[in-house]
């Protein structure tokens, strides 16, 4: 899609033809390569019952840093216009079935400069460096941060269980459960590429962790997620009848 001074952002061929490449595997029945085993093989994801000895205090993942008070600011496009959108991790941590996570506030910044926050959402970090979703409150309000999950939902309430959003060691074909809720949360991520350069508005990003997301509950919507090491998220587009994209502006350490 092109923003708003027409400028289309563009990302790798590699990517593209990765993503390929893997619907042709699948329709093809072929077996995909054989790769080392890493931390997450040994994993139940989702997980119904996790165990807090099994987590660490901070979430220091290179592909997906949560340093208390960091704030990336990014540019929200889509068909009817532009938006700023923050996200902020929060001092405080958060008990979510036993277990302390970090949290992360999602804002916009409407024209008057206020902000509106549309989502909080709880992660933690298991002692394999692994990062788990336990849950998020969503306020209701117009936009959506994540358009695969819309709906409140906390680990360990009402059968939810947490899932993987960012592994230790991210292999190319890796899939895995973000979390489990029947009907509130389904989505789930594939490993397209550890070395994806996407170009933003802002700047450009070699070297990134590339993955495709999806949900049963939004079966027309796919999203491609971007992270770059020691950054976090960097950009992510939707694709369906109305794309949006969200692309990194700048980043405040605290």
């Amino acid at each position: 899609m092109l923003h708003p001074m027409g400028r289309r952002r563009v990302r790798t061929a590699r990517v593209a033809s990765l993503a390929l490449g893997c619907v042709l595997l699948t329709a093809c029945g072929a077996s995909p390569t054989k790769q080392p085993p890493t931390g997450i093989d040994g994993l139940t994801i989702p997980t119904p019952s996790p165990t807090p000895s099994d987590f660490v205090s901070g979430v220091d993942n290179p592909w997906f840093p949560l340093t208390p008070g960091t704030r990336w600011t990014y540019s929200r496009y889509s068909a009817t216009g532009s938006e700023t959108v923050l996200a902020t991790v929060l001092p405080a941590t958060h008990p979510v079935a036993g277990v302390e996570t970090t949290a992360v506030r999602w804002q916009v910044r409407r024209p008057s400069g206020r902000t509106a926050t549309l989502t909080v959402r709880w992660y933690a970090q298991d002692d394999a460096g692994n990062v788990w979703w336990f849950g998020q409150r969503a306020t209701g309000r117009s936009p959506r941060v994540d358009l695969l999950t819309t709906q409140s939902w906390q680990a360990g309430q009402h059968g939810a269980e947490a899932g993987l959003v960012v592994p230790a060691q991210p292999r190319v074909g890796d899939g895995y459960a973000n979390a489990f809720q029947a009907g509130v949360v389904e989505s789930r991520s594939t490993v397209v590429s550890l070395d994806a350069t996407i170009a933003l508005p802002a700047r450009s990003y070699s070297g990134t962790l590339a993955t495709r997301d999806v949900s049963p509950l939004a079966p027309i919507r796919q999203v491609e997620s971007f992270y770059a090491p020691g950054i976090g998220m960097v950009g992510q587009e939707t694709t369906e009848a109305l794309s949006i994209e969200l692309s990194l502006v700048r980043l405040r350490r605290p």
